[in-house]
């Protein structure tokens, strides 16, 4: 299992990443703005309300638990013909913002009106999976524009003057201007434009001259006998505005408008427009926005013959660091490496969360020249360790690089051949860059197929075990064996642990394949002893999922029973990785070694274990990594000693792996190594072969 270091120096509004305070805060904070200003309600894409804040409740008068599940249909007041709701559907499933006024029903018959935004939210394919629907009460509005009617040849004008919204009539002169001959109410006192101060002025004289020709132009459409609504931006401030033509003799004679100040309303929606298309971890672009700019990208290239560059970033061993330290640490790592990637690249390039612990950039202007300059800067800057929760947390990246045109011309293809780049640079060691080339399309195939043949390989019988014994070498005798997972493809032949086993580990294989592996080896030891071979230990290596999985015991109990396999003739070999996670980790050794199962931590010294936890953890064994004595330098042997040592002060056995020569087997009697494992003594082999050397 590959490692990724670490160095301790020091001891449902909206479907969000959870357990973050900050992004909590943020959607509070916005809820509370939305719940102040406006009524808002969510649906799925079906149209059925999962949200529903206390303003719609209270308009409504329906209960959150009423409204929760139902559809808007239960407010259908009847008012509004089909073709109105077909629209606005037509609308909202083409991803497009819908906004108009409804007239709704209560539960208790009663009805209001609604002035209505709906902003839908896009996948990955650009197609909705949710609506956010924000609305007004405009009740009180359409109620008196309905007054107004019957009014206006009355003089309201200081009645109107304590209303909220605005109230203002347009007269059309002879020579074609409009006037203004009243304007009264709240709003008009804040802008200062009272009929006091504008009446029988042009219009042109009142409203900023950017928006005069908006305006004239609606008042012409009234003029024309229409009702018009349109938003209007002016003094600083948002106004939906209603011009209703008031005809006499079939003649229009004037123009009535309302208006009602929505400056907060548009606010909440860019929030939710903002969020949209934005991470809320790390407030990064999103992958819905990614392909927007990816799609503007390829069209200025080939407009204008140019080269830009696509790269994929992966977070290597990201799921070791969220499993062990925790997902608030995880999460606090993703946000800074966020932040220093938006540092590590130019303004110009759009610097996105994709998902998960995958970021994507675009580096327009970039082409095969350059890119390995810039892939390698990037590189440079990322490696260095990040401040997390006071703990110093090293980790690697691997970048995968598609170039357009060079390797596609549309986003899908430029996206898939990066991402093909970035697992081949995964597979070279990680912490590197790979640029795209077509034998990498071979690789991901590969991978695909052995990912689709691995799942049917345990029940069609394809995977078996192999056994290396392990060696006492002062009494010169076997005193167990490693169960070694073997995969003998029907049509592949025999594939190697380290293609398949990552692949495991990434599909979750590893659970099922690791329960086979642990009923395998122990149901093989219980017939050795059945067959009158001496008693012997056999160890059997524990993935992280399945140690972390949370029915591990209970899975373990059940198969030593079924076997009937003495639990002291099984040992666990774990990594420094779990060993990590001290409170679980601590916990589940405790109840394994009452059921007396050993525990060893394998290939120790290549992880981030603290040497404080392992002395409060209940093992029983350490084994040296096969690293150590791959070459006997000066510097290997330090550390083996060192590792044989501390097994030694701490009462473990310490067993040394990856034995081939005498060298190696002297130096580690030397250093009082008892136990060693490796094809100096004996290579992994068949059950059979096994009882063979038994006999």
């Amino acid at each position: 299992m590959q490692k990724h270091q670490v160095n301790i120096e020091r001891d449902n509004f909206m479907e969000v990443p959870t357990n973050q305070e900050y992004i909590i805060e943020e959607l509070l904070d916005i809820r509370k703005a939305l719940d102040e200003s406006a009524i808002v309600a969510i649906t799925n894409v079906q149209g059925v309300i999962t949200y529903a804040n206390d303003k719609f409740v209270e308009l409504s008068k329906y209960s959150r638990d009423e409204l929760i599940g139902n559809t808007h249909r239960m407010l259908n007041s009847g008012y509004h013909p089909r073709s109105f709701f077909k629209e606005m559907w037509r609308t909202i499933g083409k991803g497009q913002v819908w906004k108009g006024e409804i007239k709704n029903r209560a539960k208790d018959g009663s009805t209001y009106w609604v002035s209505t935004t709906i902003v839908p939210f896009l996948d990955s394919n650009g197609k909705p999976y949710r609506y956010v629907s924000i609305r007004t009460d405009i009740t009180a509005r359409m109620q008196m524009e309905s007054d107004l009617q019957k009014a206006l040849e009355n003089d309201f004008q200081s009645t109107i003057k304590h209303l909220a919204n605005l109230i203002f009539k347009i007269r059309q002169e002879k020579n074609g201007d409009f006037r203004f001959i009243l304007a009264e109410g709240m709003i008009a006192e804040r802008l200062n434009i009272t009929t006091q101060s504008i009446q029988d002025k042009d219009i042109r004289e009142v409203f900023p001259e950017e928006t005069v020709e908006k305006l004239e132009k609606h008042v012409q459409e009234a003029y024309l006998g229409k009702h018009v609504h349109f938003e209007f931006h002016g003094w600083g401030t948002d106004l939906l505005i209603h011009l209703s033509p008031i005809v006499i003799d079939n003649k229009v004679k004037e123009v009535v408008g309302t208006a009602i100040d929505i400056s907060e309303r548009l606010k909440a929606e860019e929030k939710i427009k903002y969020m949209a298309y934005h991470d809320l971890l790390t407030d990064l672009p999103n992958r819905t926005h990614f392909m927007e700019e990816l799609e503007n990208n390829i069209k200025y290239a080939r407009e204008h013959n140019e080269q830009f560059v696509v790269m994929f970033l992966d977070l290597d061993g990201f799921k070791e660091i969220n499993d062990t330290l925790g997902h608030s640490v995880g999460d606090k790592l993703l946000k800074a490496f966020g932040e220093r990637l938006v540092l590590s690249v130019r303004l110009m390039d759009i610097t996105s969360r994709f998902g998960g612990d995958e970021f994507a950039l675009i580096l327009p202007g970039i082409g095969e020249k350059e890119v390995a300059e810039y892939a390698t800067r990037i590189l440079k800057k990322l490696e260095q360790s990040f401040m997390v929760n006071n703990m110093q947390v090293y980790i690697s990246t691997s970048i995968g690089v598609s170039i357009y045109p060079l390797d596609g011309t549309t986003s899908d293809l430029l996206i898939k051949h990066a991402d093909a780049a970035m697992y081949h640079a995964k597979a070279n060691g990680k912490n590197n860059f790979q640029l795209f080339n077509q034998e990498l399309i071979h690789h991901m195939e590969k991978k695909l197929y052995l990912e689709t043949s691995l799942s049917k390989a345990v029940e069609e019988g394809q995977l078996f075990l192999h056994y290396q014994p392990q060696i006492d070498i002062i009494q010169n005798k076997i005193v167990g064996v490693e169960a070694l997972i073997r995969w003998q493809h029907p049509e592949l032949g025999l594939v190697a642990p380290f293609d398949f086993i990552p692949i495991a580990e990434e599909t979750g294989l590893i659970i099922p394949i690791g329960e086979w592996v642990l009923r395998t080896a122990c149901r093989q030891n219980k017939e050795w002893q059945k067959a009158g071979y001496p008693p012997l230990t056999i160890a059997v290596n524990i993935s992280i999922r399945q140690f972390m999985s949370h029915n591990f015991l209970t899975k373990l109990k059940s198969i030593l029973l079924e076997t009937q396999l003495d639990p002291q003739y099984l040992e666990l070999e774990i990594t420094e990785s779990i060993a990590s996670d001290v409170t679980y980790t601590k916990k589940l050794l405790r109840d394994l070694q009452k059921i007396g199962v050993k525990v060893s931590i394998d290939d120790f010294g290549t992880g981030y274990s603290s040497l404080g936890y392992l002395s409060r953890l209940p093992i029983n064994k350490l084994k040296v990594d096969r690293m150590f004595l791959s070459e006997l330098n000066d510097k290997n042997k330090a550390v083996t000693k060192a590792v044989i040592a501390l097994a030694k002060s701490l009462d473990l056995e310490v067993l040394a792996e990856g034995v081939e020569t005498d060298a190696q087997a002297d130096f580690l009697k030397e250093q009082g190594c008892e136990l060693v494992q490796g094809f100096r003594y004996y290579k992994p082999m068949k059950s059979e072969e096994i009882e063979a050397l038994f006999k």
